[in-house]
């Protein structure tokens, strides 16, 4: 079975996936507004409060602990205004992202545990960046939420690779993104970036993917590769290993937080968590 595994490429998963499922048309359409120099807000607006269901979802985010405005945002207009149309564009990517890929048959595999992890860490990421500076928090949110984007992509079309990872982890006491290297060459980051590569998303975005794990590779983003890779293990995860993970206490030293912060955005993060989940995860 793991010889077999072995013969599978990031390239062959992501083209099967591609197969499948494509960047939400409301994104593309939003993205293409706001490319537009000419564009109004009201334009941006309209094409959101197109889908009423994400009219809401985004008014229920924006009025939320997650922005802490002090005044009720009431329409979808106001929203633009406040939350701006670049990082407005991110919350509708997250949210419909999270839609398009639960289409996908995910047998034997919790996927509200996983939306639940990559919703944590996405916030998370967004409060070391407050913290830390230097990197746009709504930029790391968003890569917070599609970090991990190649294990839906490698487990939703081989539950028998999603079985040998999981005896490599038990048998070996390795981490995921170790297992699958030993077993295919190749991890979950890896797949992840090039899904994210091949939808036209950013470089940013990609690198970040790619470097979640393995933040010394990141070449044009190391800082906020390393508030990404603090995040990934700060965030609920299924793997209790993760928070004895080594790299836990090195991240933390490398970006200067001292334990009151650290207190402080773990505390707001987990209230901003719990505020959100039900309305970004349904």
């Amino acid at each position: 079975m793991v010889k077999a595994a072995r013969t599978v490429t990031q390239q062959s998963l992501v083209d099967n996936v591609l197969q499948l499922i494509s960047l939400p048309e409301i994104y593309l359409r939003l993205q293409q507004a706001i490319d537009d120099p000419y564009h109004t807000r009201e334009q941006v607006a309209a094409i959101v409060a197109y889908d009423p269901s994400l009219s809401l979802r985004v008014l229920r985010i924006a009025n939320s602990s997650y922005y802490s405005f002090p005044r009720e945002i009431e329409t979808v207009a106001a929203a633009v205004s406040v939350i701006g149309e670049l990082d407005l564009r991110n919350l509708v990517l997250a949210t419909s992202v999270i839609g398009s890929m639960n289409e996908l048959n995910y047998e034997g595999f919790d996927i509200d545990e996983f939306w639940l992890h990559s919703l944590g860490c996405g916030i998370y990421a967004r409060q070391i960046a407050h913290s830390v500076g230097g990197f746009n928090p709504e930029t790391l949110f968003l890569a917070g939420i599609l970090h991990d984007l190649g294990i839906l992509v490698l487990y939703q079309q081989d539950a028998e690779l999603a079985d040998a990872v999981a005896r490599q982890i038990a048998e070996n006491h390795q981490l995921r993104d170790q297992a699958e290297r030993e077993l295919l060459g190749f991890d979950h980051a890896e797949v992840g970036a090039l899904l994210i590569e091949s939808w036209g998303l950013s470089a940013e975005l990609r690198e970040l993917t790619l470097c979640h794990h393995q933040y010394q590779l990141a070449q044009q983003n190391k800082r906020a590769a390393q508030m990404l890779a603090l995040a990934n293990l700060l965030a609920p995860a299924e793997d209790p290993a993760q928070d004895s993970d080594p790299r836990l206490t090195t991240l933390i030293e490398l970006l200067g937080l001292s334990p009151e912060t650290m207190a402080e955005l773990v505390e707001i993060s987990e209230q901003q968590t719990a505020a959100v989940k039900n309305i970004i995860l349904g």
